[in-house]
């Protein structure tokens, strides 16, 4: 499957990521989650995913704009091999030095962690007591991680995140 900068593009899940959701609802009943947290953009992928979850889990859902998956720029929609021919020095920095990537139009590593911790300290002092989920994407999934684990950004290529999994963040 080749890699594609999705971005904020409009794509929605596909049948493999409706299943995962799925199973991932199922496993996750039980857990006593009390709101799950996602937001409305051009990004159906995320908000299809929560409302997959709530069906299981039926909770509130409420919409958090700063949950959004990271700008991408001129790599919006390109793939790993174009992003490599079009962009090969930039691509390098990448790979190598991610949170010094600047390119027109894109976030960087340290406005993304920005927005998403504001985002889950926003959710934290809005629901100071209870266990919420927080449904989003792998750009600002990395960046938390390497907030709360006193990690610099440079480590961001570094981070697994496979789609529907789990991280717990106190």
């Amino acid at each position: 499957m080749e890699k594609v900068y999705a971005g904020w593009s409009e794509e929605g899940l596909i049948e493999e990521g409706i299943s995962q959701a799925n199973r991932l609802g199922k496993e996750m009943q039980g857990w006593g989650i009390s709101t799950i947290y996602t937001y409305t953009s051009p990004i159906r992928r995320a908000l299809q995913t929560a409302r997959i979850l709530n069906t299981y889990l039926n909770t509130k859902l409420v919409i958090e704009p700063d949950l959004i998956e990271m700008k991408m720029g001129l790599w919006e929609g390109l793939s790993e091999d174009e992003v490599v021919t079009r962009y090969p020095f930039e691509y390098k920095i990448w790979l190598e030095r991610p949170a010094e990537l600047k390119l027109n139009g894109r976030e960087t590593l340290d406005e993304i962690q920005q927005r998403a911790v504001r985002a889950i300290n926003r959710i934290l002092e809005q629901q100071p007591d209870t266990i919420s989920l927080v449904v989003t994407h792998v750009a600002l999934i990395r960046c938390l991680f390497l907030y709360f684990n006193r990690l610099h950004l440079n480590s961001y290529k570094a981070i697994d995140v496979s789609n529907t999994s789990i991280y717990q963040f106190n």
